[in-house]
């Protein structure tokens, strides 16, 4: 499997990724619901009523003992809340009532208009678009922390696939380490029957493959331990055959890279496209707002109050409506409402909160900017350092291998000892672990590079 393959799987399976996804997914709808406050609504209401009443005073004097009331009410209009804080509704309204002690019914339409603006406390979009600037502040936090989470599933993919090369790479480091000390038991147990070397010859041999077999085991378990710290990466792992799927690294390691990239330009990098900056710059953003909105509301309440309405009564609705559009009995009311808390604690002690609740996550912020400083600058130095160790663990195994050679020709001289061959094989099989390491390192360095400044794991 390529690593390509495997960063494009991790993205699309991770647990961790998933979880991101559908949060910022859930936030969007945050947004749409928000907006929603705006719509208009639309509303309408019927009622019908019927009462009987004892009489008395003018009715009794007439002989009529109780009266008898039927009406229909049917109110219906629009209503919405404005960006300016304001508010506007506007109905009609149509009755019809039966009177037993009339002739004939009676019928009233009118047509309603109100009109409430904020002139101090609430006025202006800030109180009014509050919730909707808090949900799109929500869901760039979100698709930040979707972009973050992605970058660290991909970081972490990438480790686990190198870490898991590194294993494969370990065994057969390992493999080879225990057939050298084999062959040299061969040897040494047909020189023991001839007499040529002493007991003690073999029990070193055996005791060293002893050592070699138990290091072959704990790599063959990190094999198997890495295997399944990809699985959860990559796949849905809902069968119990999921845990079965074999992955083959196939890449090669990257190859040292003398170009140097300067921590001052990878910093300027990461301040533009890191994730969760971005997420800690909009929650300063939300902080900032929440302590407009407190402040405004420190001060007292004036609104602006404004009606009208249009009325008209006939004996039936239909005339009434039609009468209604000469406007013969217009009405209109202006207002002013005016309200202001003494001592006014509540919104004081929310107004320091939103102080201090600012200021945290300004405080947040910066802070968290001189932590990814300090990562980008461990992340260019640890490039350089990688590199030059994987030139000096390559020039620390090749001068293993030149002593191993001389000294199992001294050994077929009589001028060795297997204890001595044997130490020389242990050198050199931790020589190439190390410089397989190195190489491993330095690719999981490459891609940590391109995410500690918030880019992809190609550096784009």
């Amino acid at each position: 499997m390529t690593l390509a393959e495997v960063v494009a799987l991790a993205s699309e399976n991770a647990p961790a990724w998933r979880q991101a996804r559908l949060q910022f997914q859930a936030s969007e709808g945050g947004v749409i619901e928000a907006m929603g406050a705006f719509d208009p609504t639309l509303f309408a209401d019927a009622t019908y009523s019927y009462a009987e009443q004892p009489t008395s005073g003018f009715f009794s004097q007439l002989g009529i003992t109780e009266t008898t009331t039927k009406s229909l009410t049917m109110n219906q209009g629009i209503r919405q809340l404005l960006s300016s804080g304001g508010n506007y509704s506007l109905s009609f309204r149509e009755g019809q009532s039966e009177y037993s002690y009339l002739g004939e019914d009676q019928a009233d339409v009118s047509v309603n208009f109100n009109f409430t603006q904020p002139l101090l406390k609430g006025a202006g979009a800030l109180h009014a678009t509050y919730s909707l600037e808090s949900a799109r502040i929500s869901e760039a936090q979100a698709d930040a922390g979707a972009r973050s989470a992605q970058n660290d599933v991909v970081q972490a993919a990438v480790d686990s696939y190198w870490s898991l090369a590194f294993a494969r790479a370990d065994v057969e480091v390992k493999e080879k380490s225990l057939a050298l000390a084999e062959r040299l038991r061969e040897v040494t147990d047909a020189k023991f029957r001839v007499g040529s070397v002493a007991q003690v010859e073999v029990v070193q041999t055996e005791a060293d493959i002893a050592t070699r077999q138990d290091a072959l085991l704990t790599a063959r378990n990190q094999v198997k331990q890495a295997q399944d710290a990809l699985r959860l990466m990559l796949y849905g792992l809902e069968g119990l055959t999921d845990w079965q799927t074999q992955i083959i690294p196939v890449d090669e390691p990257t190859k040292p890279n003398a170009q140097s990239l300067s921590w001052q330009m990878a910093w300027s990098v990461a301040q533009e496209t890191r994730a969760d900056l971005e997420q800690l710059r909009l929650a300063s953003e939300q902080s900032d707002l929440d302590l407009r909105v407190a402040k405004d509301n420190l001060k007292p309440k004036l609104d602006l109050i404004i009606s009208g309405n249009a009325f008209d009564q006939q004996p039936v609705i239909g005339r009434a409506l039609s009468d209604l559009r000469n406007f013969d009995y217009p009405g209109y009311s202006v207002g002013l409402v005016f309200e202001m808390p003494l001592g006014n604690q509540q919104y004081k002690g929310a107004a320091r909160r939103a102080k201090y609740s600012h200021a945290l996550a300004q405080r947040q912020w910066h802070d968290r900017e001189k932590e990814v400083i300090q990562e980008v600058r461990d992340a260019v130095r640890n490039m350089t350092y990688l590199s030059e160790r994987i030139r000096v663990t390559s020039k620390a195994r090749q001068v293993a291998f030149r002593q191993l050679e001389a000294e199992q020709r001294r050994l077929e001289g009589g001028a060795s000892t297997n204890f001595q061959v044997l130490q020389f094989q242990t050198d050199l099989a931790v020589a190439e672990s190390s410089e397989i390491q190195a190489r491993m390192e330095y690719a999981k360095a490459t891609v940590k590079l391109y995410t500690v400044q918030g880019l992809s794991w190609q550096g784009e």
